[in-house]
């Protein structure tokens, strides 16, 4: 299938690695200089998979639905433009924070863990993770998930903190930390500690291969849909 991508980063550099070996091809890039517009020449290209940056999201997604192009959106840090995306017109898109299907399942099993602990007060929960230090955003977008997901399941745990503490941080916060350090391609762990025990789940990329392969399965299956789609929507079609 031809592809459009969007973005000239690690993660677009890993797609078109990957592409070519599964039989997909990358036939035209839009990235800063180039950007896609309404009127550009897609080269018919099916899909675009989008890894650019926060910033360029909204107009990312309003110039694809003017070409009609279904979008897999994998940028990070864009999701508080959510609302004012679903107002674009003709838009097509299946959107994630994390396109790694190890990660989706990792975000099951952590849902489940933060049920059982959830009635449990003894209990209290960290989410952590580490990324390479030219990571864009702190936290993660996984990471984000990882804790909004708990705090949904989780009646002692009413807000989180994402900055460093200056002090004691209250019972009810979630405390979501982070690392930035060389060329760790990413890995999250949610803790359940208490006076007793600690239990520790924790995911680690062992490179970008997994995203990249999810983004171009996403491609595939969003080609032939309309309307705007998360991760746990492509997840079940594929069941």
């Amino acid at each position: 299938m031809k592809i459009g991508l969007l973005g000239s980063g690690r993660m677009g550099h890993e797609v078109e690695r990957l592409a070519s070996t599964l039989g997909d091809e990358i036939c035209v890039r839009f990235e800063q200089g180039s950007e896609l517009r309404a009127n550009s020449d897609a080269a018919g290209a099916r899909v675009l998979i989008d890894f650019s940056s926060a910033d360029a999201v909204v107009a990312n997604l309003t110039a694809a639905a003017a070409l009609s192009l279904p979008v897999v959106e994998g940028t990070t840090g864009w999701l508080a433009q959510l609302e004012r995306v679903r107002t674009i017109p003709n838009l097509t898109m299946v959107y994630s924070s994390n396109f790694s299907m190890g990660v989706y399942r990792f975000l099951q099993l952590v849902k489940t863990a933060g049920r059982l602990y959830g009635g449990e007060a003894q209990y209290d929960v960290y989410v952590h993770e580490w990324h390479h230090s030219g990571k864009a955003d702190s936290p993660s977008g996984t990471a984000m998930t990882l804790a909004h997901a708990l705090l949904e399941v989780m009646p002692q745990k009413t807000g989180l903190l994402t900055a460093a503490p200056s002090g004691k941080i209250p019972s009810h916060t979630l405390h979501v930390s982070s690392t930035r350090v060389g060329r760790v391609p990413g890995t999250h762990e949610v803790g359940f500690d208490s006076s007793f025990d600690q239990i520790t789940l924790r995911h680690q990329a062992f490179g970008r291969e997994a995203f990249a392969y999810g983004a171009l399965q996403a491609a595939h299956w969003i080609a032939d849909r309309r309307g705007i789609y998360t991760m746990d929507d492509f997840m079940a079609g594929r069941c």
